[in-house]
């Protein structure tokens, strides 16, 4: 019959503890590239709004939770503004007749030939592309390096 033998290897106890906790590791790293990935979108789809009165680009939140992140514009028109709008009529709800300043009278209705898109917010995501590839390249970088120390 063979005779028992062991081999030491030397660090494995590390690397067990490592692997262990990889998950937490892992987490903590990623969370903070997305939320630093979030905070970049967010920026850059600001600088992409257009500016009337700054209420839109005011209107421009983020919102971040475990592995998940989002960009949003919480305005009332903000996604008419970005995805634009086909021609419709405008009718008065609480008069009788539409008016504005420079008008020439009171109207029924009006006409509205539509708006062009605005995407200001896939401008803004473009833009932070490449940021957003670094912060996770980061992210993986600090990973292999803690887990392999």
């Amino acid at each position: 019959m063979p005779e028992a033998f062991s081999i030491k290897i030397n660090g494995l106890d590390k690397l067990t503890t490592a692997l262990k906790n990889s998950p937490i590791i892992a987490g903590k790293q990623i969370g903070k590239a997305i939320a630093l990935s979030v905070a970049l979108v967010n920026r850059n789809a600001k600088l992409e709004a257009p500016v009337k009165s700054g209420i839109l680009r005011a209107g421009i939140h983020s919102k971040i939770s475990p592995f998940n992140g989002k960009v949003e514009s919480t305005t009332s028109y903000g996604i008419f503004v970005h995805e634009g709008t086909s021609p419709h009529i405008i009718r008065p709800v609480k008069k009788k007749a539409l008016y504005w300043k420079g008008a020439a009278h009171p109207v029924k209705l009006v006409h509205h030939p539509g708006t062009k898109a605005n995407p200001f917010m896939k401008r803004g995501a473009e833009r932070s592309e490449v940021g957003v590839q670094g912060l996770f390249s980061k992210a993986i970088n600090n990973i292999v390096r803690e887990i392999a120390i």
